[in-house]
């Protein structure tokens, strides 16, 4: 019994310490080409070194760091950020038509609550970023599948990550504002054909900006 649960506390560890390396690549704390060293992140997060190591093969294979004389964070190619977006649009698409069925009516309040706040002008691009990430996160939760919500992680890219800078116009900004109330409301009228729609161009709006940031066309 105490050895199981030792294994239980380690992989309860692993996962924590892989949450959190993980939410730190994608918010940008640990930019493209960083290398992460396993003592300092040992001592960073208060762990030994063996949930840390568990956690960067696992980030390994969600492609997200890279092993190379050290662990550095991967920093993909345009051609693969326009892959993982490709795949992105389906995920989502899928996560909204599920979620018309299946989200509850206080998250259903909370899609409004963050779309208020993302129309806010002036707001600091790291707050609108955080509110846009919630506002997804919800959908994608609310779909009640577990594989998806893998599948969103996993194709999860913050275009604020990128070593080339991509810029959102106030005019891509009412774009993106206009398509949240649109699929909020789709979702919270139970219409998931509608829902997957505007989900895809969602996710097609995003694919422009980023192309034309990345010099694709």
């Amino acid at each position: 019994m105490p050895e199981r649960k030792g294994r239980r506390t380690a992989e309860f560890m692993a996962d924590v310490v892989h949450e959190r390396l993980r939410e730190a690549i994608l918010a940008a704390e640990f930019r493209p080409n960083h290398r992460l060293v396993e003592e300092e992140l040992a001592d960073w997060l208060q762990v030994s070194r063996t949930p840390v190591r568990e956690a960067l093969l696992r980030l390994r294979q969600e492609g997200l760091v890279v092993q190379r004389k050290g662990w550095f964070v991967r920093d993909h190619a345009p051609e693969e950020i326009l892959e993982i977006i490709e795949a992105r649009a389906g995920v989502e698409a899928h996560a909204a038509y599920l979620a018309a069925g299946r989200l509850d009516g206080e998250r259903l309040a909370r899609l409004e609550e963050l779309i208020e706040q993302m129309e806010v002008p002036g707001l600091p691009r790291p707050k609108l970023n955080e509110l846009n990430n919630e506002f997804h996160e919800i959908i994608t939760e609310g779909a009640g599948n577990a594989l998806i919500a893998q599948f969103y992680r996993r194709t999860k890219v913050n275009y604020w990550n990128f070593n080339q800078p991509v810029v959102f116009t106030p005019a891509d900004d009412d774009i993106v504002n206009a398509q949240h109330r649109e699929l909020a409301a789709a979702i919270a009228a139970k219409d998931g054909e509608s829902a997957a729609r505007i989900a895809r161009e969602h996710v097609g709006n995003t694919t422009r900006i980023i192309r034309a940031a990345l010099g694709l066309g």
